[in-house]
Order: structure tokens, then C-alpha cells, then sequence
């Protein structure tokens, strides 16, 4: 009769933490159209005064154009010559709006593709291939294995890219999603903890590390940090008073 009960607990938590997840994913999804939407502003703020460019901004527009159209198929194949050939900012820009093209036609394997020419373009600043390696991982994270996502992210989980809390975050799903809860425990721990991670994006990995069961006072030991979070709950009673 224990065994019961005990399988029933883990299908509730197990429902918690997956409604949690359907709840926040689309915020991630939605962090890839916001990336897309800023490098599309500084590649054309950077480029505006340069002629030597001006075919490919051209050429750029016109994949745009024809993905407002509908030619979406045709504007990605126009995107990746784009990107083939760029030696500028374009590349990057090309690559991004490519792989927006073919997800936004269903084919998330040609965005995923497209995603990892990205991460391993060596003409590419590291910046943009960290961008491509967590998109591609994003994309994955409700498709593949714990293993191949964190496969794309161990770059960014190590190193100093800024890229590294939103790596954090999908790693700790993919592994919540695959079953393995002391991992995602510990990698949502670590983002509470992390000063360089957004507090709202803390405030997310609290609650999921809280539906897994996780020491979240533990996961919060540090005066600085606990100044953060008092901080901002202070804000939002003050904000709730004057509503009132």
C-alpha cells in the first residue's frame, strides 16, 4: 500500500513541475525572437553607412520580404547563399533569419541544422556561435535527450559566456524533463544562487527547484543574494500597497 501511495506522490510532483515547465517555455522560445529582433538592430545600425554593403543588406531584405510574403521556402534558400558568402555582420543576421524561416514552416530539423552551421562558423564572433549552440538547444529540449541537449550547451556551461544562465536554465529542463531530478535540482540551485542571472529568471528557477522537492534556503545562503530577493519582494508589497 506504501508503494501506492508513493507512486501517486511522484505522478503529482512529477504533473507540478511539467505544468511549471508549459508555463515558462514559451518565455524561452520568446527569448530567441527578442535575440533575433536585436541583432536584425545592430547589424543595420552598423552597416547603414558602409556601401561595401549595401548588396547584402539588399539581399537581406529581400528574404525578408519574402518570409512576410509567405515565400518563406524561397527566403531561406536566399538566406543561406547569404550566409555562405558574408564576410560581415550578415552572416550571423543571415543564419538567425534562415533558421526563423524553416521553424516557422515546421521544419524545426533544417532550424536545428542551420542552428549548429551557426555554432561551428569559425568566421562568426564567439558570441554568435554561443547563440546558435543554445538556440539549437532550445529547440531540442522538448525533442531530444538530456545527453544531445547538454551536448550543445557544454560551451556555454563552462565558460564565461553570457549565454550561461539561459544555458543553465535549459540544461536544468532537459534533465527535469528526462527524469533526472537531483541534476535539474542541482543546476536550478546554482542558478538562484548565480549573481550573474537575471532575478526574474532566479525568481523561475526557485520555484521550479521548490516543485522538485529542492533546499531552496540552501540554494539562497549568502547575504547578497538574500538582499536581492528581499529587495525585490519589498518592491513588489509597495508595488501591491499603492494599488491598493
Amino acid at each position: 500500500m506504501a508503494d501506492i501511495f508513493r507512486e501517486v506522490d511522484e505522478d503529482l510532483r512529477h504533473e507540478r513541475y511539467l505544468k511549471l515547465w508549459r508555463r515558462w517555455r514559451y518565455w524561452l522560445l520568446g527569448v530567441g525572437v527578442a535575440l533575433l529582433g536585436g541583432a536584425v538592430a545592430y547589424v543595420m545600425l552598423a552597416d547603414a553607412q558602409e556601401s561595401a554593403r549595401e548588396a547584402e543588406g539588399r539581399q537581406f531584405a529581400a528574404a525578408v520580404a519574402g518570409i512576410e510574403a509567405g515565400r518563406s521556402g524561397e527566403a531561406a534558400d536566399l538566406l543561406a547563399a547569404l550566409a555562405a558568402d558574408s564576410e560581415t555582420g550578415y552572416a550571423a543576421l543571415a543564419r538567425l533569419s534562415e533558421a526563423d524561416a524553416r521553424a516557422g514552416r515546421g521544419d524545426i530539423s533544417g532550424a536545428i541544422f542551420v542552428y549548429d552551421q551557426m555554432a561551428a562558423d569559425s568566421r562568426l564572433d564567439p558570441l554568435y556561435r554561443d547563440l546558435g549552440a543554445l538556440l539549437a538547444a532550445q529547440r531540442l529540449v522538448d525533442r531530444a535527450s538530456a545527453e544531445e541537449v547538454n551536448q550543445r550547451l557544454a560551451p556555454l556551461l563552462t565558460g564565461q559566456s553570457p549565454w550561461r544562465p539561459l544555458a543553465t536554465e535549459l540544461s536544468a529542463v532537459a534533465e527535469m524533463r528526462a527524469g533526472n531530478e537531483e541534476a535539474a535540482r542541482g543546476l536550478f540551485a546554482e542558478l538562484v544562487s548565480d549573481p550573474a542571472a537575471p532575478l526574474g529568471q532566479r525568481q523561475r528557477a526557485a520555484e521550479l527547484l521548490l516543485s522538485l522537492g529542492g533546499d531552496l534556503e540552501a540554494a539562497l545562503a549568502g547575504d547578497a543574494q538574500s538582499a536581492d530577493w528581499d529587495d525585490a519582494d519589498a518592491d513588489g508589497s509597495a508595488g501591491g500597497s499603492t494599488s491598493e
